[in-house]
């Protein structure tokens, strides 16, 4: 006679081998994602090699090109979002790396007794960089992964045991304000811009060092120095000058990063068609009924 015990393992067996086999996604969501992929943006990625996830290596070609199956399907979300994630930190790289240059000239600005003044004006422009153009771009590249990530049937947002990309890095850059207006800026005070200089090399060298460790296992990128755009603008900058144009560096700097980032939004945010609703201020994607209509997207812009 079977003993009761047996039955019961052999009932939570089954229920087992049941639950754990591969989900599969809406019909819905995969016409969602495949509609997404057709953007062209998406093959122009071409800062990472590749991602690795559970030791396997996964191409960003492949991903797509090859047709989403219903039972892979949540497994090519996930790809595709650490994609996201590795493409996003090596702009924030590129940034912060700028971040690090900007405050390092409008430091040497204040030690110069004779350019104080020029040294408080560029502190205060790198302060407004940062909240009107650093934050706005992190919120944006969040929200992207945030959308591709809700696509999953256990979105990574929803599990808080797991490591979620640089997703939270992200949206945690907002929060140097409340620490910057701690101590107010007061040019009959220098040490109030020191102490302002400091805050911002600190809070981002955490979140530089928070991004590395969370890509680190991850992402494979195409070699380059994160020096490069900085080198790049400086060389540009002299060429300018050489050519006696009167540009103040801090100026030329804050025209090159607003070009750069809104480069970056244009190829790597709405040309991988992702879409912003300014009303409720969250990034979504197309739903399959939705027409895709580059020209009419672009040009509105």
């Amino acid at each position: 006679m079977v003993s009761l015990k047996l039955v019961k393992f052999s009932f939570l067996l089954f229920y087992v081998i049941l639950h754990t086999k591969a989900r599969s996604i809406l019909k819905k969501i995969i016409e969602q994602l495949d509609n997404l992929l057709k953007y062209p943006g998406w093959k122009n990625l071409n800062d990472v090699s590749y991602v690795t996830r559970y030791c396997k290596k996964q191409f960003l070609q492949n991903l797509i090109e090859s047709p989403t199956h219903k039972y892979k399907g949540e497994q090519k979300i996930r790809a595709l979002t650490i994609f996201l994630g590795c493409t996003y930190a090596k702009v924030m790289y590129n940034l912060i790396s700028i971040i690090f240059h900007y405050r390092q000239n409008c430091e040497k600005l204040i030690k110069q007794n004779n350019d104080i003044i020029n040294g408080c004006i560029c502190t205060e422009e790198l302060i407004n960089i940062i909240a009107t153009l650093i934050i706005p771009i992190s919120t944006l590249m969040k929200g992207a992964m945030v959308a591709l990530d809700l696509l999953h049937n256990v979105p990574w947002s929803t599990i808080l045991t797991q490591s979620y990309m640089i997703s939270p890095i992200l949206d945690r850059i907002g929060n140097i304000l409340d620490k910057l207006n701690e101590k107010s800026l007061s040019r009959n005070d220098i040490s109030t811009y020191y102490w302002t200089l400091c805050i911002i090399d600190k809070f981002f060298k955490g979140i530089f060092e928070d991004i590395n460790n969370e890509t680190k296992f991850y992402c494979e990128y195409v070699p380059y120095d994160t020096n490069d755009l900085w080198n790049e603008w400086v060389q540009e900058y002299k060429i300018i000058i050489d050519q006696d144009v009167i540009l103040v560096f801090f100026k030329f700097l804050t025209i090159k990063i607003k070009d750069y980032i809104k480069t970056v939004i244009e190829e790597k945010y709405f040309q991988l068609g992702f879409k912003f609703n300014p009303i409720i201020e969250e990034t979504f994607i197309p739903t399959p009924e939705e027409i895709i209509d580059l020209d009419l997207e672009f040009n509105n812009r």
